[in-house]
């Protein structure tokens, strides 16, 4: 990141904010005319978060699919959101990363035999000890991506051979050297989930996938269909699985699963189908509501054209940086959080959970009653709607959480 002063970074983040707010409330009936492109221009890195590895995996590797019609709520709701560019990937990321979510994977089972620990997160700092594929996952202190490793891309590249040649127990031995040096690499951890689908391992696929969607999009057909020697092979795979879900039809993973393969495939009304009868399964499951609204397609009934802006937010509610300067501290469950909102425009969280706990710091700047924490590290911001309930009382809910969800409230130190 460039050697900005604190307060050069907070006018920056602050006027992001308020400029994307106005241009939003100036042109919001064009943008909800015409919501596809308003999408298009304004959703975050998906496209970086996955493209950014071309380079270290070749051409075989194409990129993946991004948020459809359903997260249009995001940008017609939330202008501010529009100007950081907030999308399910960055809410996820952010919220897993800053421990404001408890992960949980409804596919993880530590006796599944799956070979790798599946029940935290894909998302974590960069700086975490390396784990082995058996170990759980340890958090530190930034959300970059992790680098490739000579050792593991050659056992990768092994990997990518001996599953096209129909190999897959071999595949997977691989892709565990693999994950020795690269445990949290996204790509590889998808891949595995589709050796484990080629050996109908369905729930061990499915923990796996569930990892990579809570962290990022999915590959694009291109890039699945590459891997395989023919398409014939790949479709005898999926027909199994969609005989594995009719025969079972009560099973969230086969759901899960078959929705994932669809949507890679391109086909977004069968994955909508079947992302809804997983989440009918698992009715609080966070990222199965965020894919059936991903999924979901748009309401094309022709609504009446309006001109009237929202209501701005009312002056109590409009609150100044001098106002939430401070320490505050949260707790929700066994999770306790910290926030340290300095003068000049500084910030760190600190979330601690049993023997974990992690940091992050950055710069913070509000706008009428939202509020920003941008990383120092490039990893992402996090965007909240806050409140003082009293000077001493700081509502605090991030900005595409679930609406059921109460947040957290701090308290000033």
């Amino acid at each position: 990141m460039a050697n900005h002063s604190l307060e050069d970074r907070r006018s920056n983040l602050s006027d992001r904010m308020s400029n994307g707010r106005e241009d939003w409330q100036q042109h919001r009936q064009d943008l909800q005319n015409d919501r596809q492109d308003w999408r298009d221009n304004n959703r975050e890195d998906w496209q970086n978060w996955n493209d950014g590895k071309l380079d270290h995996y070749g051409d075989w590797y194409h990129g993946g699919w991004y948020p459809g019609a359903g997260w249009g709520h995001m940008w017609d709701n939330y202008p501010v959101a529009a100007a950081i560019g907030m999308t399910a990937w960055a809410v996820n990321r952010i919220g897993y990363g800053w421990g404001y979510y408890d992960y949980s994977n409804p596919y993880y089972s530590s006796g599944g035999g799956s070979g790798y620990d599946y029940s935290e997160p894909l998302v974590v700092y960069a700086d975490a000890p390396v784990a082995t594929a058996t170990e759980a996952p340890a958090v530190s202190a930034s959300l970059a991506q992790p680098q490739p490793t000579d050792e593991g891309m050659a056992a990768f590249d092994e990997a990518r051979a001996l599953f096209r040649q129909g190999d897959y127990a071999g595949a997977l031995t691989k892709l565990d050297t693999t994950l020795k040096t690269m445990p949290r690499d996204t790509v590889v951890h998808e891949f595995r989930g589709l050796v484990l689908f080629a050996l109908k391992k369905y729930p061990e696929s499915s923990a796996a996938i569930y990892a990579v969607l809570s962290s990022g999009p999915g590959w694009d057909w291109t890039t699945m269909i590459s891997l395989y020697s023919s398409a014939e092979t790949y479709t005898g795979q999926v027909r199994a699985l969609e005989e594995f879900v009719k025969a079972n039809p009560k099973s969230p993973d086969g759901h899960f699963l078959i929705a994932y393969h669809y949507q890679t495939q391109g086909h977004d009304a069968a994955a909508a189908k079947q992302f809804k009868e997983a989440l009918a399964l698992l009715p609080e499951d966070k990222l199965l509501k965020q894919l059936v609204a991903m999924t979901t397609p748009l309401d094309k009934t022709p609504k009446p054209a309006t001109t009237t802006p929202p209501p701005a937010v009312n002056d109590e509610k409009t609150l100044k940086a001098e106002q939430l300067v401070g320490k505050w501290t949260a707790t929700a469950g066994e999770s306790t959080f910290e926030l340290d909102l300095a003068d000049k425009g500084g910030f760190m969280w600190t979330f601690s959970k049993g023997k974990r706990k992690q940091s992050v710091k950055g710069v913070f700047a509000i706008d009428q009653n939202n509020l920003a924490l941008e990383t120092d590290d490039g990893g992402g911001t996090m965007l909240a709607e806050v409140s003082l309930a009293d000077p001493k009382t700081l509502k605090f809910k991030m900005i595409g959480d679930d609406p059921k969800d109460p947040g957290l409230e701090f308290k000033k130190k």
